[in-house]
Formats: C-alpha cells, structure tokens, sequence
C-alpha cells in the first residue's frame, strides 16, 4: 500500500465511529481506486486533449486525485515530445508538468476542512521545488453548489447516508433540489449520481463506488429513470455482500458510465463467492481473468422503471411466469404492517411472567416476531402485546397502566407522536387496524434468505419487521391460504422472486411489500392438487412431522407444469 492510502487510512481511522457514519466517510481500497482509474484517465488520449478535468466530487484525503495525479504526470512525460510538436514548443516542459496537472486538470471538493488541506498538501509534495498557480480542490458541499466546469472524467466514492441520518433543513434542500432522483427513502449518493450525470461532458466517463442497492430498491426507481434517459451504462461490478469496506455492512457495486448519444452494450458482472477476500488480490482484474465474476443481462423495464440483471436463461424462466400468471397478489389480498410499539419494553412480555395473569385476556394479543416465521406456519412463540389502545380510562386499568407500561412513561412521552398530542402517553405508537390482525392471514419476516410464508389461525399480532396479508371479500372463494402459501413457498417461486428482490447483504433479501404484493399468481387445472398438498406439509408441521420434502417436490413438479419451465 503506497503512502497516498496509508496517510487517508490513518486519517479515517482517527474519526469517531458516529462521525463517520453521519457523513458517510469510508476508505476507499486501493484495488477499487485503481480500477475505477483504468476504467476512465489510463485510456485517456493526452495528445487529443492534454487538459482533460478530472473530478472527484467527495474526494476526501485524495485517494483517487493523488493517483490520476501520477498517470497524468506519466501520460505527459511520456509524450511531452509529441505534446510540443502538437501544440508548440512554450506549451509544456518538464519543469511544467506539475503546475499543469494542479492547476488546469485536478479538481475535487469535500466538505471535511482537515481531508481537503491532506490532500492540498499531498498534490503540493508531489514536486516540492515547482510552484503550483492554482488549487482547484475545495472545501464545500457539492451537492449545494454550482459547477463552473463540465468534466471529461468524474471518479470517486460519494458518501452514503440513508433518509433517517439525513439533517431535516438538508433533507428539505435535496428534495427540492434533486426531486428527480431523490424521493422517500431514498440514500445521499442518489443526488450525487444526478450531480455528475449533469457535469459530464458529450462523450465523459464517470467511475464510482456506491451502494448497490439502486439496482433494485423500488426507492431507487426515479433514480434508474433518470440513468436510463441521460446516460449510457458502459460496466457495474457488482460485489453483492462480499465485503469491499470491512465492518460497515454495504453491499457494494462500481459503476461506469459514458455521456453518449449512441448506445451501446452494457457488460455486467456479478461475483460468484461472496466470501472472498478481494483486498487480497492484486486487481479485480485478476478477479475477473480468474473467472471469479459471472456475466450477466442488464434488462430494462422503462413502464416500471425497475432493471434485472440476470442470465439470458433466468429471464426466460421470470417471463413465462409473468406471462402466464393472470393476478398478483395485490389483486388478491389486503397487505399490511405490524405494529410498531415505540417501545417493546413497556408493550410485550413473557407468556412466563408470573404478573401476566393479573392482566385482563382482553387486552393480552399473541405476538409474532420475524424468527418465528417458518414456510407455512408460524413456531409458538412466547410473548404477549398488551394492546393499549383499547384502554379508555388509565385509571380504571391500574395494573397494565401502573405495573407495565407506567414503568417507560417517560420514555413513551417522548415518542414524536406523543409530542405532538397525536396519541395519548400509554397507547402504542402505531397500533395499527386491529381487525386486520384477527383474522385468517398469511404473514411473512420483511427480511429474508428465501421465501417464507406461514398461515396465521390465532389472531397473532405482530411487530413491524413482519408483514401480512389477507384474501380480498371478492376472491375468498377463488383462492384459498393454503394454495397460495403452498406456491409461494415453493422453490419455483423462491426462485422467481430472487430475480427481481432487492439483496441487502449476504444471501439476505428485502421483502417489503411493494416486491411481495407483485408476485404473479396463477390458477389452473393443477389448483386443485396444488391446494391438497399444501394441505398436506400443514397438517404435518402442526404435528411435529418435519420431514416435508416429498410433498414439495410435488408442488414443485406441478407448478413446473403448469408455468411450462
């Protein structure tokens, strides 16, 4: 590791944890620095254009500038000949060189003062005896401000940081100011792909490393739109949740893309082992020439604004089920959250804990958490809700209100509901429709390794990491729990979800409802045995039998049928 990545390393491991999850501050490794740089200013031609602008737009101690600082510098040695006779003789010399890159190639802006005069001070010692005219690296927010220039090259590692972490004044600024790519819950770094998608020249590359998570995430869809109408996407190495910052949970992808009118093939690649160690590796190069990345389709839907990037086999599979299914689910069920207490502490105990028979059953609700889900039924869980909303009088309910929930009151009157006299202190904070909840249902954990549906019997409650659904008055006699839990829970189905899932980390999948509720139904000739076999692994769970398999594999074979796959 050269002193360029030692010196930022160091300054980066000096900052408080909260720091620098606030302002999104993550070491860049040098194998991604390195191949974001050959992807965009090695394959530059110096002799077309010798004053390319290169910007990193959150350039940090300069990982990224201090490099280009280097292949530029060589790119002219090399050709400084060739430079004069193009352009004449006083157009640049050796003793030149230097205040050429600084002043009229490198630019950066970052809003860390300290960071901004690391890297000032790096470029500066990159020749101590040449003076340098201008420092084109700036200690703002590039987000806030106007660019004088456009760019033939924008590289980086722009912060990340989720809508909750966001200053609520800031918040306000980039939602009207970055309103086409940023909206709900959507991450920082939307903004910044806007940013440098606007600042690119006619024929510009950018390179950076962002999340992965806009390649799917229902939240990214504005975002992808506006990728899709400005800009074409030249490469995404996309790691999954192999580990590329260590310790700090992102998913993360590289990104190239080239401001040009004409289009042209995009090259995805996708790593196989999530758990390899890339920093151990020379080059992600080398990862690639040794077949450690697997080659795949980017597909667009621009009527949905989603893309899958898939194998040309997988789409082929995802179509005919699309094709072939006539509903989704949320034209055959009601979806809805679980409850969001606002304190679990002071809502939810133990079916163990002696004082709960001092507790009147009527407000005593079954309380199922995300762990407890299973494919087609629900473990037996242990904890109680006491649902306060049905209190009317605290002082006539002096054991739940003095007992229990009297113990966090003041926690529970800082709640943002509270605050604003929208609930009353011992309510719950989101206790949600209770007829909702006691009710037939199908509920499933809204994180997830594969698909996991389970039919609900016993009016459980849940806590807001579950969600659930229930069949529609209309379609009560067209589909039944059990058929629908039993294709869901399939692996055909597991499978076709996957393909347009959003992956939040290691083999782990989001299953919010606005993918669920879009899963395509089918009904035909096979319903019937579908149904009975389902029927079939329930009645064998709810009786200790475990071993399910067989039936499975005829679920399987039968939707196999039916789908044509």
């Amino acid at each position: 590791m050269g002193k360029t990545f030692n010196i930022s390393k160091l300054y980066e491991e000096s900052l408080d944890v909260n720091v620098k999850k606030s302002k999104g501050i993550y070491y860049t490794p040098k194998i991604i620095v390195d191949y974001i740089l050959n992807k965009t200013i090695k394959n530059h031609d110096i002799l077309k254009n010798p004053t390319p602008k290169i910007l990193d737009i959150s350039c940090g101690c300069g990982n990224f500038l201090l490099e280009v600082y280097d292949i530029l510098y060589d790119l002219i040695e090399e050709n400084l000949y060739e430079l004069k006779g193009i352009y004449g003789d006083d157009y640049i010399s050796y003793d030149t060189i230097h205040n050429h890159i600084i002043s009229k190639c490198i630019y950066g802006y970052d809003i860390d003062t300290e960071a901004v005069n690391i890297l000032k001070k790096g470029l500066k010692d990159k020749d101590k005896v040449s003076t340098v005219d201008k420092f084109n690296i700036y200690c703002e927010d590039s987000l806030k401000i106007k660019l004088n220039n456009k760019f033939d090259y924008i590289i980086g590692n722009p912060p990340y940081i989720g809508h909750k972490n966001l200053d609520s004044d800031y918040k306000k600024y980039i939602l009207k100011e970055y309103k086409q790519v940023y909206k709900g819950k959507a991450d920082l770094y939307f903004c910044f792909y806007k940013k440098i998608i606007d600042n690119l020249k006619d024929d510009g590359v950018c390179s950076i490393i962002t999340p992965r998570y806009f390649l799917e995430s229902p939240s990214a869809k504005d975002l992808r739109d506006y990728i899709d109408k400005n800009i074409n996407i030249i490469e995404i190495i996309d790691f999954l949740g192999c580990e590329v910052f260590k310790d700090i949970g992102i998913s993360s992808c590289i990104s190239t893309l080239k401001k040009e009118k004409k289009s042209q093939s995009t090259n995805i690649l996708r790593i196989k082992n999530q758990e390899i160690d890339i920093n151990q590796f020379h080059s992600i190069e080398e990862l690639i020439e040794y077949n450690n990345f697997e080659k795949l389709q980017l597909y667009k839907n621009t009527l949905n604004k989603e893309w899958l990037i898939i194998k040309e086999d997988d789409k082929i599979f995802y179509d005919k089920i699309e094709s072939y299914c006539k509903h989704s689910l949320e034209d055959i069920c009601t979806s809805f959250q679980g409850i969001i207490t606002g304190c679990d502490k002071a809502f939810v105990i133990d079916k163990n804990d002696k004082k709960i028979n001092l507790i009147d059953d009527k407000f005593l609700k079954s309380w199922v958490k995300n762990k407890e889900i299973q494919k087609y039924i629900i473990e037996d869980n242990r904890y109680k809700l006491i649902y306060s909303n049905d209190i009317k009088n605290e002082s006539d309910n002096p054991i739940i209100i003095n007992d229990f929930i009297g113990k966090y009151k003041e926690r529970l009157l800082n709640r943002r509901e509270c605050k604003k006299n929208l609930r009353l202190w011992y309510e719950l904070q989101w206790g949600r429709e209770k007829t909702s909840f006691e009710r037939k249902k199908i509920m499933y954990p809204y994180k997830s390794f594969e698909n996991r549906f389970a039919i609900d019997e016993n009016n459980s409650f849940s806590s807001a990491d579950v969600y659930s659904f229930y069949i529609k008055k209309e379609y009560e006699s067209i589909f039944s729990y059990e058929y629908l839990v039993g294709i869901l829970n399939s692996e055909v189905y597991n499978k076709y979800f996957k393909i347009n899932a959003k992956k939040i980390s290691k083999n782990v999948y989001d299953y919010y409802p606005n993918k669920v509720m879009k899963i395509k139904i089918f009904k035909d000739s096979n319903y019937t045995n579908i149904e009975k076999l389902s029927k079939k692994i329930l009645h064998r769970l709810k009786n200790g039998e475990n071993n399910i398999s067989d039936l499975e594999y005829k679920i399987n074979s039968l939707i196999r049928s039916s789908l044509g796959i």
